[in-house]
C-alpha cells in the first residue's frame, strides 16, 4: 500500500518556519498558531529533528440555502518518529482532515495536492474533520491570489467606466486642472 505515496513534498516546499526558541520544548507540535507562521504552505523541524509541514487552506462549501460559504482552516502534518516518513497530524486553530489511526494513501495524495497549489474536492476517503465533506479546497496562496486577481478586475472596471464613482471623480479633477491650465 505504502509503495504508491509520493513523499516528495517537503522537499517541494520552498519557505521554511523555524521554531522560535521561547516556545517550550515539547513531544508535540500543536503549539502553533496560524498568525505566527507567516506563509501558507511552510516546512520546518522540530526540537527533536522530526520534519512537519503547515497547511494553511481554504474552501468553499455549499449551504442548505445552496448558496457558497467560504471557510478557512489548516493542519501541521509531522514525523512522528525522526527520519520515519509517516506522518501524524497536529491541530493548527483547527484541522480538516483526520490522521487518527494513520495518514491514508488518499491523505497523503490531498497533501502533496495542496502543496502543489491544486484545488481538490475533499471527499469521505479523505476523512474530513466534522462538517468539511464534499467542498472544494485549495492552499491559502490560491484563494489569496484568486481573490487579488477579482479586486484588480473590479478596481481596473471602476476606474475607467464613468459610471463609477471614482472614474467620475478622476475625469472631473483631470478636466479642472486642465482649465486652470488654459484659464
Amino acid at each position: 500500500m505504502m509503495n504508491n505515496i509520493d513523499l516528495t513534498f517537503y522537499d517541494r516546499i520552498k519557505d521554511t518556519y523555524v521554531i522560535p526558541k521561547e516556545y517550550p520544548c515539547s513531544d508535540y507540535i500543536d503549539m502553533l498558531k496560524q498568525d505566527e507562521v507567516p506563509k501558507n504552505v511552510m516546512k520546518g523541524t522540530d526540537y527533536y529533528s522530526r520534519k512537519f509541514i503547515t497547511l494553511k487552506i481554504g474552501g468553499s462549501v455549499r449551504l442548505n440555502t445552496g448558496k457558497m460559504k467560504f471557510f478557512k482552516s489548516g493542519q501541521v502534518f509531522f514525523e512522528r518518529y525522526t527520519g520515519q516518513p509517516y506522518l501524524q497530524s497536529a491541530y493548527f486553530e483547527d484541522t480538516f482532515i483526520s490522521t487518527c489511526g494513520g495518514t491514508s494513501e488518499e491523505q497523503y495524495q490531498l497533501i502533496n495536492d495542496l502543496v502543489d497549489g491544486k484545488v481538490v474536492k475533499l471527499l469521505e476517503h479523505h476523512r474530513p474533520t466534522g462538517w468539511k465533506t464534499d467542498c472544494i479546497i485549495a492552499n491559502m496562496d490560491y484563494w489569496e491570489n484568486l481573490f487579488a486577481k477579482k479586486i484588480q478586475k473590479q478596481w481596473i472596471k471602476c476606474r475607467y467606466t464613468p459610471n463609477y464613482t471614482i472614474c467620475k471623480n478622476i475625469l472631473n479633477r483631470q478636466f479642472d486642472e486642465y482649465l486652470e491650465e488654459i484659464g
